[in-house]
């Protein structure tokens, strides 16, 4: 039998109203739980109780979601990619610092774990996981105890810049995105299969502008065969911008739609820099239109890119 744990006087709870159909806010009450199972939200709870523990100056709510992040690799950025922004770039630090200050295999573990803990202590109880995969990814989620949904990255042309004013796009491996695409299938399948109950997966093609169109259709087409969500950085940078216009004609979110990837299933990393956008000076205001109809959402993350200057 689970054990039974009640918070006594909560001075503020965020609770279910199922009449109204909605959450309220409610003060200096009970909330007991037992395994994953509340069994009480209200004054005075009077049942058998094996953990006590004192709401006094606390608020008791529903976990936090956060559906974009990148654990293995931003504990051990945290002030370096924050204050070494490119001016050349427009103070993405995507191009020439992310790939200078990267993690080996022996830290990723460590890094990961730093990530989690941060994520619980801010309350955070479910995460999208956004990471290059690795060895024992799916053990290092189960071991957090935090409800995870694991985004296996994949791309075909990874960047760089060898001057720090001329982004470069790796195409030359044509084996290196369709084997990423078929391992994140693999490990979706593996998180979705896993005893805990508390792991699930996405699709999650890196970046816009470092996918082809075709491979692109077949990840979006697999997470409609299976059901399930498509995450995709896009409209990050302006340089980002500039490139998917010089090769297409149109914005990249303009172009996810052409290509028949924008839709309800879609989740967009970032979306700063849409047609809107008043550093573009853009001649069209469509994008953020477009994300409406097509029910698409946007993962926005205002906090990490203030810190850059965008």
């Amino acid at each position: 039998m689970d054990q039974t744990t009640v918070i006594r006087n909560a001075a503020w709870v965020v609770a279910w109203n199922q009449t109204s159909g909605s959450h309220e806010y409610r003060r200096d009450i009970d909330v007991a739980f037992a395994g994953n199972q509340l069994i009480h939200v209200g004054p005075a709870f009077d049942g058998p109780a094996d953990t006590e523990i004192s709401g006094r100056d606390l608020i008791v709510m529903p976990g936090l979601v956060n559906i974009h992040s990148h654990p293995t690799s931003e504990p051990l950025r945290k002030g370096i990619t924050d204050e070494t922004r490119s001016p050349n770039f427009y103070h993405s630090s995507l191009y020439e610092f992310l790939t200078t200050f990267n993690n080996d295999a022996e830290g990723t573990a460590p890094c990961h774990r730093v990530a989690m803990a941060e994520l619980l202590q801010s309350g955070c109880t479910t995460v999208v996981d956004f990471s290059i995969a690795f060895d024992g990814w799916l053990d290092l989620l189960s071991e957090a105890g935090i409800r995870a949904c694991v985004a296996p990255s994949f791309r075909e042309a990874p960047w760089s810049t060898k001057d720090g004013n001329v982004i470069e796009y790796d195409w030359s491996d044509p084996t290196r995105g369709p084997k990423g695409f078929e391992a994140g299938k693999r490990l979706i399948d593996l998180a979705n299969q896993h005893p805990s109950g508390r792991l699930s997966g996405m699709m999650a093609p890196a970046q816009i502008d470092t996918l082809s169109e075709d491979l692109l259709r077949q990840a979006h087409a697999h997470a409609a065969e299976r059901n399930m969500p498509l995450q995709i950085h896009a409209a990050q940078s302006m340089n980002e911008f500039i490139e998917m216009v010089r090769r297409h004609g149109c914005t990249p979110i303009q172009w996810m739609d052409r290509i028949g990837i924008l839709d309800e299933r879609t989740i967009i990393g970032h979306g700063i820099f849409l047609d809107h956008h008043p550093w573009l000076h853009w001649s069209s205001r469509k994008d953020l239109d477009l994300i409406a109809e097509r029910g698409a959402t946007v993962a926005h993350c205002p906090t990490v890119f203030m810190r850059r200057g965008i």
